[in-house]
């Protein structure tokens, strides 16, 4: 796989995930408005009662995507950091939901996963945060995550997760961070200093 380019599409879809709801939902808050006063001037008063729900959730929803944005910018580093020290060589043909196992829609508080990889290795209990979010109208797990997914990383300090059938990036990390610290602590030099170049040598998602 070429995890430069998948590093490229990650940022890409990253961006244009950002741009595309922060411009929908301030077209929702600040155009409907402007909508809504030339219908009545139109005689058409209706259209402003309709559009009064539709500004109130195109301000929720512009106040979220601005709130989002440095956890975007962060999950976006970490990866691209990830993706420029590990490639995607392993493969994860089983996952186990754990934490949000059962989620259909909106975002549980935690979403945690075990991977299982083809030669019968577990990694730890690992907490994701799928890159970009899928909106809280949607199912908050990746589509095609059951399916496997290829990891790009050292599971103990930090991974990329990429699944192939639909394209789907997420970022994990142990979900006990203090409980894994003695995998750390034992890895050989070559596997701490990779870490450390990737940045993974302290916790990013947090436990809350």
């Amino acid at each position: 796989m070429d995890t430069a380019a998948l590093r490229q599409k990650l940022t890409n879809r990253m961006w244009w995930a950002g741009i595309r709801n922060t411009g929908i939902y301030a077209l929702m808050a600040f155009g409907m408005p402007a909508l809504g006063g030339a219908a009545e001037s139109a005689g058409m008063p209706w259209v402003a009662m309709i559009g009064a729900p539709i500004i109130f959730v195109g301000i929720l929803g512009f106040i979220a995507s601005l709130y989002t944005i440095p956890l975007a910018v962060t999950i976006t580093g970490s990866c691209r950091k990830t993706l420029a020290q590990y490639s995607f060589d392993t493969f994860c043909p089983q996952i186990t939901k754990v934490d949000g196992a059962e989620a259909t829609k909106g975002r549980p508080k935690n979403m945690t996963l075990t991977l299982h990889t083809t030669d019968g290795q577990e990694s730890p209990l690992m907490r994701i945060n799928p890159a970009p979010r899928r909106g809280p109208w949607r199912n908050p797990w990746p589509e095609g995550i059951d399916n496997g997914l290829y990891i790009a990383g050292d599971p103990p300090f930090g991974a990329v997760g990429y699944v192939p059938s639909t394209g789907v990036f997420l970022f994990m990390q142990p979900a006990d961070w203090d409980a894994t610290a003695p995998d750390r602590r034992q890895a050989d030099r070559s596997r701490i200093t990779r870490a450390q170049q990737a940045n993974l040598t302290h916790r990013i998602i947090s436990s809350a």
